[in-house]
């Protein structure tokens, strides 16, 4: 039997062909996970002459939940972009490749939004397969002094169990990390330090149920939502101004790590809030939040460019 030490454990995708039809790992990443099944119970809770519940029986079964603190690897990183945008563009015949990820204005299919991946778990002597992953949120944390780390939230067809264990392969490409990171505004570095950024990207799905069955029958997409906390070190009154001006710019967070380069583009960015209180007698900071809308000039909204070794996705 395996040994039961966390550190043995590895986490792995794979991308689909079909809809909830599972495949082996091709990439696995350092992180962890904590995926929920969830079986809802049938009750009948009217009054019935006693106090003790009636034999309730299993009803829908749902599977959600997230892959936390991600590396943001220069390659493999690729994978999740695709699973949150839907669609990507690559040029170029050699490496560096240029990969294009834009939002996919609807669905993949009738029955699926985005493209499908499997996620494999295995713990000690057990390893699980999810299927039919839609990615429904992506979260993008970097904090000073650190790497930049990925949270992936998604939605499962169904899983399956009993399967040998897969051989992982850490990727070995670097990590962007918050010294390769540079936060513009119109195309120029905004004129203050940034201290850290958190980025959530949002698909708002939601599972779609139908007679016959206990397992989801689809994955609508809903309203792409983007939205990212920057904190800054307060010495400067622009942004501020942007804020109480009602004034929206292009904002990208792009890394940069030698040849390879990851940038997050938000064509019309509008500051939701802004807060920078006397909290302190030392130095003072600022968060403001910055929202992404449809742009009517460019006909954009959120698109990621990462450059790179990897020939597709």
């Amino acid at each position: 039997m395996a040994e039961a030490v966390g550190a043995l454990g590895h986490i792995g995708l794979g991308k689909e062909s079909a809809w909830g039809t599972g495949v082996p790992p091709s990439v696995f990443y350092p992180a962890t996970e904590d995926i929920n099944q969830e079986l809802t119970r049938l009750r009948i809770e009217e009054p019935h002459a006693s106090v003790s519940p009636l034999p309730s029986e299993a009803g829908r079964f749902t599977i959600q939940g997230g892959l936390r603190a991600i590396p943001g690897y220069t390659d493999a990183v690729g994978h999740l972009l695709l699973a949150f945008f839907g669609q990507v563009s690559t040029s170029g015949t050699a490496a560096p490749y240029t990969h294009v990820f834009d939002v996919l204005n609807g669905a993949v299919a009738g029955d699926h939004a985005r493209p499908p991946y499997s996620v494999q778990v295995t713990k000690g002597s057990k390893t699980r397969r999810f299927v039919g992953g839609q990615l429904n949120q992506l979260r993008l944390n970097q904090p000073a002094d650190d790497y930049l780390k990925l949270d992936a939230e998604f939605i499962f067809k169904d899983f399956a169990d009993g399967l040998t264990a897969a051989t992982p392969a850490i990727p070995t490409d670097p990590v962007f990390g918050f010294r390769d990171l540079v936060v513009k505004k119109g195309g120029v570095a905004l004129p203050v330090r940034v201290e850290s950024v958190e980025i959530t990207l949002g698909n708002n799905l939601e599972a779609v149920n139908a007679v016959g069955s206990d397992r989801i029958a689809a994955v609508a997409q809903g309203a792409v939502t983007g939205e990212a906390q920057i904190t800054v070190e307060f010495d400067d009154a622009a942004i501020y101004n942007d804020f109480v001006g009602d004034v929206a710019g292009d904002y990208e967070f792009v890394w940069t790590k030698g040849s390879k380069s990851f940038s997050l583009r938000f064509y019309r960015g509008v500051i939701a809030s802004h807060s920078d209180p006397l909290q302190a007698v030392g130095r003072l900071t600022a968060v403001f939040t910055v929202s992404a809308e449809h742009d009517p000039t460019s006909g954009k909204h959120i698109e990621a460019t990462l450059v790179n070794d990897t020939a597709s996705y």
